[in-house]
C-alpha cells in the first residue's frame, strides 16, 4: 500500500485508537454507516477499505463476533445481526439526526468513517481533509459528527458522490488529534511551522525588494530634478546648504544618504540629508 500521509494517519488510528470495546464498536459503526444504506445495517454489507488496513479491520470485526472477509478492496460483512453493532449504529444515527452526538462518539465515529471514505492531503502541498460518500444519509451522519466537534466544513456534490471537506489548518490539526493520530498531527504541525516560516521569509524578501525598488525609483526621480536645477542657471537661488547638498549628490551618485550627510560641513544625519534633497526637488518642481 502507498505510504502516503493519509494512509499513515489511518494506520495509526486503526492500531492505536481502538483498544477499548466502545472505541472499537463506535469506529466500526462509523465505517459501516458512512457507506451503503444505514437502514440496512446488520444485513449483508460491503465496505471499502485500503488493503493495508484490511487485516486489522477484519480482526476488529472478529472481536465483535462478526463474520466477514476481505476481497478486492472491500470487507464483505456476511452477518452482523448477532453482534452489538446494529444496535450501536442505530443509537449513533439517531443521535446524529437529533444533533445530539457527544464529542467522544463523534471522534470515534469519524475515525471509522475516515478509514473507508476519508482522505488527508500531503501537508507539504496543501491542507485538506475530505470524506467522499455515496448518499445524503451518509453525508448527514458525517456532517453531524463534524458539527459536534465544531469543525467547519463544506458539502459539495460530485459526480455520483458527495464530498465533505475542510481546508483550515487549525481544523485539520484538531481533526488528526480527535481521531487518535497524535504522531501524524505532530508531523503535520512541523511541516506547517516550516511552511509558515518560509512564507514569512518570502513575504519579507518581497517586501524588501519592493521597498528597494521604490527607493531606487524615488532617488532617480530626485536626481533628475536636481540636475534640472543645476543646469537651469537658477541654482544661485538655493541656500548655501542646499547648493552644497546638490553638488555632493551629483558628484557622488552611488553614495547613500548617510554618506552624503557625512560630507556636509558640518556633517548632518540621514534624515537631514533627505530633507535637503527633498527641498531641492520641490524647488525644481516649482520651475515646471
Amino acid at each position: 500500500m502507498e505510504d502516503s500521509f493519509s494512509v499513515r494517519v489511518k494506520l495509526e488510528t486503526v492500531t492505536n485508537a481502538v483498544k477499548k470495546p466502545v472505541q472499537r464498536q463506535t469506529a466500526l459503526c462509523g465505517l459501516m454507516l458512512s457507506q451503503g444504506d444505514p437502514d440496512l445495517i446488520g444485513q449483508s454489507q460491503q465496505v471499502k477499505i485500503p488493503a493495508g488496513l484490511s487485516e486489522s479491520v477484519v480482526y476488529l470485526f472478529e472481536l465483535e463476533k462478526v463474520n466477514c472477509s476481505y476481497s478486492n478492496g472491500k470487507i464483505i460483512i456476511k452477518d452482523a445481526s448477532s453482534s452489538v453493532l446494529p444496535g450501536r449504529c442505530a443509537e449513533l444515527r439517531t443521535a446524529a439526526l437529533e444533533k445530539a452526538l457527544t464529542t467522544e462518539d463523534a471522534r470515534r465515529l469519524l475515525r471509522g468513517a475516515f478509514w473507508g471514505t476519508g482522505y488527508c492531503s500531503d501537508p507539504s502541498k496543501s491542507y485538506r481533509i475530505e470524506f467522499l460518500v455515496q448518499s445524503e444519509k451518509n453525508a448527514e451522519l458525517i456532517s453531524a459528527a463534524l458539527d459536534a466537534l465544531s469543525i467547519r466544513h463544506i458539502t459539495a456534490n460530485r459526480k455520483n458522490a458527495i464530498a465533505l471537506y475542510f481546508k483550515n489548518g487549525d481544523d485539520v490539526s484538531d481533526f488528526l488529534s480527535y481521531i487518535g493520530s497524535p504522531s501524524m498531527m505532530m508531523e503535520f504541525e512541523n511541516i506547517r511551522a516550516v511552511k509558515d516560516v518560509n512564507g514569512k521569509v518570502f513575504r519579507a524578501l518581497n517586501c524588501d525588494e519592493g521597498n528597494n525598488k521604490r527607493q531606487a525609483d524615488a532617488a532617480a526621480a530626485r536626481n533628475e530634478l536636481i540636475v534640472k536645477v543645476m543646469e537651469s542657471g537658477l541654482a544661485s537661488k538655493l541656500s548655501p546648504e542646499l547648493r552644497e547638498a546638490a553638488k555632493a549628490h551629483l558628484e557622488n551618485p552611488g553614495a547613500s544618504l548617510a554618506e552624503l550627510g557625512a560630507m556636509m560641513d558640518p556633517p548632518i544625519g540621514k534624515s537631514g540629508m533627505r530633507h535637503r534633497l527633498d527641498k531641492i526637488a520641490e524647488f525644481a518642481k516649482s520651475l515646471q
